[in-house]
């Protein structure tokens, strides 16, 4: 484990001195903080009834028209937690989102970017086990990942906190779901992305074609995850334990699988 946290180290420099990598990790979150900060200001001040009616008509037509018979059904207060719950599923998801961009810049460098720089052959020649290389380049990936995404959870939290909008509770984190989102769900879908990338870069010869596979791979799993966390929580309270259950299996799986297929011979042959 100590020759791991040696790699991480060695990464983490690398990205901390490389402004093409380090930006991306502080402007991205930012920017996703921003834009949701000013959805929440605007609503903040909004007519409740209309605010109610339109986002909450948006998210019962996504459902059966049963569903949207019972939603006009409820009282202005049921309707108003309904719609709380609504922008809580469509929200959470935007910075997991972030999350698996920001990780996927760093991991699909993480084998292919050390061919391309001419570096693989002293790491791979140092008395280094394979998960151990495997596990210190994840970390490396993950760790900047998951603290550029509670940089844009902590603008968003903060303008939630000075909007005083009915939707959301006063501090963000306060509520369970928000922050097993941050605890759980973005270390697990870092780990998610890493791991693909991290596979992808010891199968192909260039960076790009590392990161334009991985968002062939990764994207569309993402583009499935909101609508259906957004049926979840109309479902069950316990939509993010699903989903969290999910993903460790996901993750397990996918290190596992790298590792043992992980060749160092290969590495270099694919030169």
């Amino acid at each position: 484990m100590r020759m791991a946290l040696l790699v991480t180290q060695r990464e983490m420099t690398e990205v901390i001195r490389d402004f093409n990598l380090l930006g991306p990790m502080i402007m991205m979150p930012a920017l996703m903080g921003v834009v949701a900060s000013l959805a929440v200001l605007g609503t903040a001040g909004a007519d409740s009834s209309t605010v109610s009616v339109v986002v909450g008509t948006i998210g019962a037509e996504q459902l059966s028209p049963r569903w949207m018979q019972f939603y006009l059904e409820l009282s202005e207060q049921q309707q108003g937690a309904l719609v709380g719950t609504i922008l809580k599923a469509m929200t959470l998801p935007l910075f997991w989102i972030v999350t698996v961009a920001l990780t996927a810049t760093i991991a699909a460098d993480s084998f292919v970017g050390e061919k391309e720089r001419d570096t693989l052959e002293p790491l791979l020649a140092t008395p280094i086990k394979n998960g151990e290389l495997f596990l210190g380049k994840l970390v490396a990936a993950v760790v900047p990942a998951i603290l550029g995404t509670w940089l844009g959870l902590a603008i968003f939290t903060l303008a939630v906190w000075r909007s005083h909008n009915p939707y959301f509770p006063g501090f963000l984190l306060a509520d369970p779901d928000w922050l097993a989102s941050a605890l759980i769900m973005v270390p697990l879908m870092a780990l998610m992305s890493a791991g693909v990338a991290a596979l992808i870069s010891t199968r192909v010869a260039t960076y790009r074609a590392a990161y334009q596979l991985n968002g062939l791979v990764v994207l569309p799993i993402i583009t499935l995850i909101v609508p259906q966390t957004v049926l979840l929580f109309f479902l069950t309270p316990w939509a993010l334990a699903i989903l969290a259950s999910g993903f460790f299996g996901l993750d397990a799986l996918l290190i596992f699988i790298a590792i043992r297929i992980f060749d160092r011979e290969q590495l270099l042959r694919g030169r």
